[in-house]
C-alpha cells in the first residue's frame, strides 16, 4: 500500500492498492477514492505541462516529494491522502527500534547460547537494546 502512494510506481494511487493500508490507519476509504482519483488527473496534467516552459512544478519523483506537492491542497482536496502520505514517510524511521532488536539477538543467540530459555533471552535482550538505561542503574 506504501509503495502505491509513489507516483513513479506503476500501481500509483490505485485503491485497491492502498485499501490495506488505509484501512490500517482508520483513513476514511469513501473519502479517499475521488481523491485518488483526482490526484492522478493532477499528475497527468503536471507532465503534459512540463515542456510548456510556463513554470509549473515537474511531477513528485519520490513519495517524500509527493507528499510535500500535495501539503498545498491538504485543507482544500487531499485530506486523507496526505494524511496517509506523512504515515508512510514517517513509517520507515519507526522500524529502526525493531531493526536494533534484531541485530541485539542475533548478537546475544548465538549457537553457544542456543540452550537459552526464551525468558532469558528476553530479558537480556531488553537489558542489551536498552544498554544506556542498564549501565546507569546501580548494581545496589
Amino acid at each position: 500500500g506504501i509503495q502505491a502512494l509513489n507516483p513513479t510506481n506503476e500501481h500509483f494511487a490505485e485503491l485497491q492498492q492502498i485499501r490495506s493500508f488505509a484501512e490500517a490507519y482508520d483513513a476514511d476509504v469513501v473519502d479517499l477514492e475521488p481523491e485518488l482519483h483526482q490526484v492522478k488527473r493532477l499528475i497527468a496534467r503536471l507532465e503534459s505541462n512540463v515542456g510548456d516552459g510556463d513554470g509549473t512544478s515537474a511531477k513528485p519523483d519520490s513519495l517524500v516529494t509527493f507528499v510535500s506537492f500535495i501539503d498545498r491542497y491538504t485543507g482544500d482536496a487531499f485530506h486523507e491522502l496526505h494524511r496517509l502520505g506523512k504515515i508512510a514517510v514517517a513509517l520507515p524511521v519507526s522500524t529502526a527500534s525493531c531493526e536494533r532488536s534484531f541485530s541485539a539477538l542475533r548478537h546475544i543467540k548465538t549457537w553457544v547460547r542456543n540452550s537459552m530459555s526464551n525468558g532469558r533471552l528476553s530479558n537480556v535482550a531488553v537489558l542489551a537494546i536498552e544498554r544506556e538505561r542498564t549501565m546507569s542503574v546501580s548494581n545496589d
